[in-house]
């Protein structure tokens, strides 16, 4: 287990944590721990999503391996409903990337699909609900006219959206997700040239017969460990095989300096540390000593230690509530701050509070903020004597 304490919904349970063994070690370590799993578990009880995309890959481990059990039949039932998914999800978008390929708008796939073709090599192994798309900023606007030509909607970001977020849904005539990108992740620097970085390296990737592009292996795993070591309602297990299937197939293609720099450059050395760190002690991935040395040693700044305590905090310190609510827009407003000084950061923040609540102007923050009291004192059964009027 990681050294540094995170919580409950950023590391695995002790079940999903059995399962990823059964889908990920050798031999009779994986067989182990699959039958300590199923005397742990419920088969009638529902599963989390996060575990459910688990277990297509259970089962083609189990089933390389010889494993004979009454339960491999579902879960080959899953395996190949995730087959069946996954194609019909990428025969969905298919389309859209030659299309957008067409109108030679530069187009970097991130995730899931490059993880499903070019390292697991089996779309049935790697789940996915959506397809990641990156373009450059300057092409958004053409990029979401493609999209509406072929019957696909979503927002068109402008504005603050465009300087506060990194992406859109966008949603095909059958309900296909597509999740657009200008910037290729939520912690990538606004108006910053580090986010170029992925399209400067990216290497070829062929789509269904159209060629795109995807993150190198040092950028596909600090997007992958990244975007995995945060907390989420549902914990995100779905980082751990990934990052692991990129360093068995490509870790001798990672460039470690390299990593130890977007860190920096991201802010996001302790995240880093932290999922690289469970990889090595969990399940012995194939990390150099050194680069875990030099992250350990790097120092973390203010900001970064401040955003560490909301994205890393347990369910009982923060979730949900006002206060982690207020320290989660102030984690994210910190991280897309121009402000060099704290009065700017403050005046910057109220604005910044506006556009998260959808307010015209700062001055109905008040308002919102005294509404926000009264539906918390009414919940908790403290019902305020004295009337509020709600805005008009």
């Amino acid at each position: 287990m990681a050294t540094d304490h995170a919580g409950q919904y950023v590391w695995p349970s002790s079940e999903q944590q059995l399962l990823l063994k059964a889908g990920l070690l050798d031999e009779q370590h994986a067989v182990d721990a699959f039958h300590t799993w199923r005397s742990r578990v419920r088969l009638e009880d529902d599963f989390s999503a996060a575990t459910i995309r688990l277990l297509p890959l259970v089962y083609h481990n189990l089933h390389e391996l010889g494993v004979d059990d009454p339960l491999m039949r579902r879960l080959k039932g899953v395996y190949r409903h995730s087959w069946y998914g996954t194609h019909r999800l990428l025969h969905s978008v298919e389309p859209v990337i030659a299309e957008l390929a067409s109108a030679d708008i530069p187009v970097l796939l991130t995730k899931g699909v490059p993880l499903a073709l070019s390292y697991y090599r089996n779309p049935a192994l790697r789940p996915m609900a959506d397809v990641d798309v990156v373009v450059p900023e300057p092409r958004l606007s053409q990029a979401l006219g493609v999209l509406a030509s072929l019957g696909w909607r979503g927002e068109r970001p402008e504005g603050e959206a465009l300087r506060f977020r990194h992406a859109v849904q966008v949603f095909g005539p059958d309900g296909a997700e597509l999740d657009l990108h200008w910037r290729p992740m939520y912690e990538s620097p606004a108006d910053s040239p580090a986010a170029d970085s992925f399209f400067a390296t990216a290497e070829p990737l062929d789509f269904r017969g159209t060629m795109v592009r995807q993150p190198d292996p040092t950028h596909a795993l600090f997007l992958t460990v990244v975007h995995g070591v945060r907390w989420n309602v549902e914990t995100p297990v779905r980082w751990i095989p990934d990052a692991l299937t990129i360093l068995r197939s490509r870790g001798s293609d990672v460039g470690w300096d390299r990593l130890h720099h977007l860190a920096v450059t991201y802010r996001v050395v302790r995240r880093l540390r932290l999922g690289l760190s469970y990889l090595a002690q969990s399940f012995g991935a194939p990390i150099p000593v050194s680069a875990q040395a030099r992250l350990r040693s790097m120092r973390t700044s203010l900001f970064e230690r401040f955003e560490c305590s909301v994205v890393l905090a347990d369910d009982g310190t923060l979730n949900p509530s006002a206060f982690r609510n207020q320290m989660s827009c102030l984690a994210e407003y910190a991280r897309h701050s121009p402000a060099r000084n704290p009065l700017s950061f403050a005046w910057g923040y109220t604005h910044y509070l506006r556009y998260r609540l959808g307010l015209s102007g700062r001055r109905e923050l008040l308002s919102r903020i005294v509404q926000g009291v009264r539906r918390r004192a009414v919940a908790n059964g403290h019902e305020p004597t004295e009337h509020i009027e709600d805005p008009a």
